[in-house]
């Protein structure tokens, strides 16, 4: 009877910790690819990790947001599996702005009534001194965490992403 009890409790931590595990692969993930961890945060049922890019020409940092959408329960795990969604925003910082810049900002405010990020889409914040793009995806975290191919399809996904958003911040990237 205590060996039963004890399982149950083991499989309740382990469900309720995937989200952890899944911080840790993606900090894992973001060092392979050259950009360290700068800042770390969480509250009740998301994490934010922000990344410093070294070496790229043109993004400045990238920000994950893990919001997972399952409680830690067994039910809410057999209903709707380890669902969560993964919104990665990348950042270009240019640091000279001219007027220019705040006619392409309004431009950019305009064209994001239509894009719905959730969908796949791109979005897209202009603010000064910055360009942010910022895309969603649903994930299942299972399917990134516990074994060696996960963690390469986790590698992919965010090589993927960060290519997808580097090309849609390109044209905003100003040579100082």
């Amino acid at each position: 009877m205590f060996s039963f009890l004890s399982n149950f409790k083991h499989k309740q931590e382990m469900r309720e910790s995937k989200d952890e595990i899944m911080i840790g692969e993606l900090v894992l993930a973001m060092h392979h690819l050259g950009a360290p961890t700068i800042r770390l945060y969480a509250d009740s049922g998301q994490q934010y990790i922000s990344f410093k890019l070294v070496s790229d020409p043109i993004l400045n940092s990238v920000t994950i947001i893990l919001d997972r959408k399952t409680g830690g329960s067994a039910l809410g795990e057999m209903l709707v599996g380890n669902k969560a969604v993964l919104t990665v925003q990348a950042e270009v910082k240019n640091y000279v702005a001219d007027p220019d810049d705040l006619l392409q900002m309004y431009r950019t405010d305009l064209q994001n009534i239509f894009r719905v990020p959730l969908l796949g889409d791109i979005r897209l914040d202009h603010q000064l001194n910055s360009v942010m793009a910022t895309k969603k995806l649903i994930i299942d975290i299972d399917q990134f965490i516990f074994s060696h191919e996960n963690r390469l399809r986790l590698h992919r996904l965010l090589t993927n992403t960060l290519a997808e958003l580097r090309e849609a911040l390109r044209k905003y990237k100003k040579t100082n």
